[in-house]
């Protein structure tokens, strides 16, 4: 073993080095596995919101389909049991998406699902997604974020065109809109 005699100020510089790229590190594994809307309140603003879709008829139960795998950081059943007895749920995986997607009003992609939302713009089906970035980008039409420590409804206008689906003007006034 080498025996170094170093300055005490380069050990201390080294040693804060070594502190700040652990807490980095670990800050960063810790920020991405954080999950900015509960599913409850998820789902509960869910079933408010399509209140406000002209396009899903409220006369009967809504359909639909929850999409995960086994990489969710959401609990998916604990999203289906916030949308209480309000709706017909099937939670299906990805590739079962396509032979399943008929028949059903809203596709809700469980946090990190994405690239299926073609799937919905094809049959005109709403799509929701956990993922605010996805409705950012304009590929999930309907989601939620937090703003000012609240949750904040998401929008993409341009999504929600391509899927043939449109909410009230009082949900548009309320929410964050992209285009």
């Amino acid at each position: 073993m080498f025996n170094l005699k170093l300055p005490k100020n380069i050990i201390f510089i080294a040693k804060k080095l070594a502190f700040i790229c652990i807490f980095l590190c670990v800050g960063n594994i810790v920020n991405a596995q954080k999950i900015a809307v509960p599913e409850n309140i998820q789902a509960a603003l869910l079933t408010k919101v399509l209140k406000y879709n002209p396009q899903i008829p409220q006369n009967n139960k809504i359909k639909i389909l929850v999409v995960y795998n086994n990489n969710t950081l959401l609990d998916k059943d604990e999203f289906i049991k916030g949308l209480g007895s309000s709706m017909v749920v099937k939670a299906i995986t990805p590739k079962e998406l396509e032979k399943n997607i008929s028949g059903f009003q809203v596709v809700y992609f469980m946090e990190g699902i994405h690239g299926f939302s073609d799937l919905c713009k094809a049959n005109k089906v709403l799509s929701v997604t956990a993922t605010t970035r996805f409705v950012e980008e304009g590929e999930v039409s309907l989601g939620f974020g937090i703003e000012n420590s609240k949750p904040k409804i998401l929008v993409n206008l341009t999504s929600l065109d391509m899927e043939g689906q449109s909410f009230s003007s009082d949900i548009l006034r309320i929410g964050k809109i992209f285009k």
